[in-house]
């Protein structure tokens, strides 16, 4: 079939003939609201003087649409000629179509290895190896305005920055713009952030937990299946792991029939992506799968380009089942109908983790297109043939000190080697939290709830999503262990919040009265009122007025006044309160009847001895299991 973009261009049997744009006979492509305001964020970023920016979107949700729609602006506006760059075959095709589909007045060509484009193109997409390799003066002809760069972080490579100044990218005569789904490098090389990174800003970013709320992209439900196969030994390469020592590891008939049992449980109905280590990986998997009657295929990038087309050609219709890979499907590969992704690599990038899962989040075609509503559009994903995608983890055991989640910056320390990446971790969950099957949909509106302090307690212990909502229940415990954020900075001792607008002070004891408090309560009124008490005595109720501030002050005076001895006990920033809690008070907790988990949550003394005040006074506020505060 003859390229519709260029004559001299065939088109691998990589697409369905209802992927090839023919010209004249393309329905005109409508920007999505995120796409318009990514789209508005980079012209605004070019008007404003920057030469090189990121759009930061996840696989799924049009970042082919958005540049083809900014080829088509910078032609109307500027009279700017395009070249996009990328480092498939399969992307090349896919933009080129993408752009006539959007633009079908331009002329587009394709540049990459025998395919050139003819002079009077508007738009050129090509090959980053065919115009990055040293010397090469392949389209020295071509003056673009715009260079977009598909995949984008992939910047830092050689190839790719010999492309950026060669068609000015740093002396301000091209603009660039890097669209992907992920601005993490497994390398860490800075992609934007410093003086000294390749990108001046990430002018917009639309998180996977946004486009799902949208209802843009399907939800996740992850799955993790542990196996006894160590991965401590294993080194790091380059930021992952090193592939030959992983692949000898990891490929072993126990492992594989463990990742086969589990997928025929939850999955065996499924279209399945999976991602192994490497080529014998790929072909003893499928070759599992089909000892088992599963139609399965293995696909790498050894294989000849028509026989991967024509294996990809029949996983895209359903002819196969599943589809093992070796770094093929993980960008440029966008199947709608696969809801599943078994993941048989153990990656420590975020980037490579984010790119793969991402393969099964597309929403079938015409589910989503059309509705207004946001709840419209979950609602008619959830009622498809496809209402989400199953992410299968298979984990491994590796005893190093690892990071728990996807880095937020990029200063990461050499010396601290990461986990293996997870689909919890995409959420902003520990990398070992279990969602058993539940949805990172369910885990975000968990997640969006909670302070960075009760966040940073989640990565304390193992966890599954079954025991979270106890879990942030005991955090929140931890809170009332605090002093209440609302008298910080009106009183300076260590009050506890004991109930609503009713606090309690423990004083310490005296050579003539033990267990001495200070108790602050409120009437219906609002009028405030304290009461000193003992073992011995109850002192007469001191009113204290309506205002906070005032109330606490007088507080604390009389407090000084009537146990004048109490001071090192009572002061909030005493030094021993902040130290962490004594075995002396861990003891006392335990013989309380306070739990391990409990108790493990406890950071310092100040908090232990609260908690044992807390406990004495009848154990504070009662909570339901799993009720969140």
């Amino acid at each position: 079939m003859a390229d519709p973009v260029c004559e001299n261009v065939l088109i691998p049997r990589l697409f369905e003939d209802d992927d090839i744009v023919v010209l004249g006979k393309a329905a005109p492509i409508v920007l999505r609201d995120y796409q318009q305001r990514a789209k508005a964020a980079v012209l605004a970023a070019k008007d404003r003087g920057l030469h090189r920016v990121m759009v930061v979107m996840p696989t799924g949700t049009g970042k082919t649409t958005l540049f083809a729609s900014l080829v088509d602006e910078f032609e109307r506006s500027y009279r700017e000629t395009s070249l996009v760059v990328a480092h498939r075959l399969e992307l090349l095709h896919q933009a080129a179509n993408r752009i006539v589909s959007q633009a079908p007045r331009l002329q587009v060509g394709i540049e990459g290895g025998d395919l050139k484009a003819p002079f009077e193109c508007h738009a050129v997409v090509a090959a980053v190896q065919t115009l990055g390799r040293p010397g090469s003066k392949r389209l020295d002809w071509f003056q673009p305005g715009l260079l977009i760069m598909d995949e984008g972080h992939h910047a830092p490579a050689d190839t790719w920055q010999n492309v950026m100044r060669r068609f000015g990218s740093y002396d301000g005569t091209c603009f660039t713009l890097a669209v992907t789904a992920t601005d993490h490098r497994m390398d860490n090389k800075p992609l934007h952030g410093t003086e000294e990174s390749i990108f001046e800003d990430v002018v917009f970013r639309y998180p996977l937990s946004r486009a799902v709320s949208d209802g843009w992209l399907v939800d996740l439900r992850g799955y993790r299946v542990a196996t006894g196969v160590d991965l401590t030994g294993v080194k790091t390469t380059a930021g992952d792991y090193n592939v030959g020592q992983l692949a000898r590891a990891v490929n072993t008939e126990a492992r594989n029939h463990t990742a086969f049992k589990h997928w025929s449980e939850i999955a065996h109905d499924r279209r399945t992506i999976v991602f192994c280590v490497d080529v014998q990986h790929a072909k003893d998997v499928a070759a599992l799968f089909r000892e088992h009657g599963v139609s399965a295929e293995s696909v790498d990038g050894t294989m000849p380009t028509d026989k991967r087309g024509a294996a990809m050609s029949r996983f895209s219709s359903g002819r196969t089942q599943v589809l093992t890979n070796v770094d093929v499907a993980t960008e440029g590969f966008d199947i709608p109908h696969i809801s599943c992704v078994l993941m048989l690599r153990p990656t420590q990038s975020w980037g490579l983790y984010t790119q793969m899962a991402g393969r099964g989040v597309r929403v079938l075609p015409g589910v989503a297109d059309g509705i207004d509503l946001s709840t419209a559009r979950r609602r008619a994903i959830e009622g498809s043939e496809k209402p989400d995608c199953l992410v299968i983890d298979v984990v491994d055991v590796s005893t190093k000190f690892g990071l728990n989640g996807p880095p937020d910056d990029d200063d990461i320390k050499p010396e601290r080697k990461p986990e293996p990446a997870s689909v919890a971790g995409m959420m902003g969950l520990p990398a070992d939290f279990d969602l058993q099957g539940h949805s990172l949909f369910e885990a975000a509106k968990w997640i969006d709830e909670l302070t960075p302090a009760k966040r940073a307690q989640l990565f304390r212990r193992p966890m599954s999503f079954e025991n979270l909502s106890t879990v942030l229940s005991e955090v929140d415990l931890i809170k009332e262990l605090s002093i209440p954020e609302e008298i910080i900075g009106i009183s300076r001792l260590a009050w506890m919040k004991t109930g609503d607008s009713e606090y309690m002070l423990p004083c310490g004891s005296s050579g003539f009265e033990k267990e001495r408090f200070a108790k602050i309560e409120t009437d219906l009124l609002g009028r405030l009122s304290l009461t000193l008490l003992s073992q011995q005595m109850t002192y007469p109720p001191m009113p204290l007025g309506t205002d906070l501030a005032k109330a606490f002050d007088e507080a604390d005076r009389m407090i000084r006044l009537t146990f004048p001895d109490c001071g090192p006990i009572v002061q909030a920033n005493a030094s021993w309160r902040e130290k962490p809690p004594s075995e002396k008070q861990i003891d006392i907790l335990r013989k309380m009847g306070v739990e391990d988990d409990v108790i493990a949550l406890v950071e310092t003394m100040g908090q232990a001895r609260a908690l044992i005040e807390q406990r004495k006074l009848g154990g504070g506020r009662k909570r339901r299991r799993g009720e969140l505060a």
